[in-house]
């Protein structure tokens, strides 16, 4: 099960970074409608969700079941400055946290994908489910782009 596990994982960023990569510079700060956010600020939310992710990983694994703090997203775009923000850099940043939770996976015995942390809300998950929280979030915002990109 890890190593499909491990594989969607993968795929899921690499599907993403593609479509990122191949946004043209004169559509990344679109949006279909005003209150929709721009292909790049989906970037951006990707890049920090990464980081946020990875934490929580790198959390469950080291400390003895942890509660793992989920962030605001609609703060982010303004406190964070997501216009004035690298879009490239982003990208980047996704690729190589996405590159070093796989190194990571593939080093995980088989306790370490049952290792459990709980929610801000009282509630117990196992490792396993986040990361595949994870590779579900990075798919949906995949999609996200490609419906903004025929919206624009």
């Amino acid at each position: 099960m890890s190593i499909e596990v491990i594989a969607e994982f993968r795929n899921s960023g690499d599907q993403f970074v593609k479509i990122a990569k191949s946004i043209s510079s004169e559509k990344l700060h679109k949006s279909p409608q005003n209150e929709d956010w721009s292909l790049a600020n989906i970037i951006h939310h990707m890049a920090d969700s990464e980081a946020h992710f990875y934490i929580r990983y790198l959390r469950i694994l080291t400390e003895n079941v942890p509660t793992t703090e989920f962030f605001d997203e609609n703060v982010y775009p303004e406190l964070l400055q997501y216009e004035k923000r690298d879009v490239h850099a982003s990208i980047a940043l996704i690729e190589s946290i996405r590159a070093s939770s796989v190194s990571l996976f593939n080093n995980f015995s088989d306790e370490d994908w049952q290792r459990k942390g709980f929610t801000s809300e009282g509630k117990e998950f196992v490792l396993i489910a986040l990361i595949k929280k994870g590779r579900s979030h990075i798919t949906e915002h995949a999609n996200q782009l490609s419906a903004t990109l025929l919206a624009i």
